[in-house]
């Protein structure tokens, strides 16, 4: 699959998923939705940013640092937008809880910021 059929495909299914989400925000009232209809909403959610981030990384990628094999580049834009979607969702759903506070959110930025180094560690090692 080239680049350019991948970035196509992930636009596709990001189109879809925001969409979605769309319609679960417009269809679903909070006040009556039980667990299932939140689940549903989390996870659109997250899959729409979670692509948005993907694309604009693997494109400002692949124009910044021509040189770089496509695959590794794809592969980190992908770790890192799932990342950054899971710390949005994260504190949403803590800000929903009301348990969101500046000390949480370091604590989230922290965590987020570990795992990224134990990824680029790991990385390191088996090359």
């Amino acid at each position: 699959m080239s680049l350019r059929q991948y970035l196509i495909a992930l636009a596709l299914g990001t189109a879809i998923s925001i969409s979605a989400w769309c319609i679960v925000t417009i269809a679903i009232d909070p006040v009556t939705a039980g667990p299932l209809a939140f689940a549903v909403f989390y996870v659109t959610l997250g899959a729409g940013i979670a692509g948005v981030m993907t694309i604009l990384g693997t494109v400002v990628r692949s124009y910044r640092c021509a040189d770089e094999d496509v695959h590794r580049a794809v592969a980190r834009s992908f770790r890192q937008g799932v990342m950054l979607s899971a710390l949005f969702l994260g504190c949403l759903m803590l800000l929903a809880k009301g348990l969101f506070s500046f000390g949480t959110m370091v604590l989230l930025i922290v965590l987020a910021g570990l795992f990224e180094f134990l990824m680029l560690s790991l990385k390191r090692e088996h090359v």
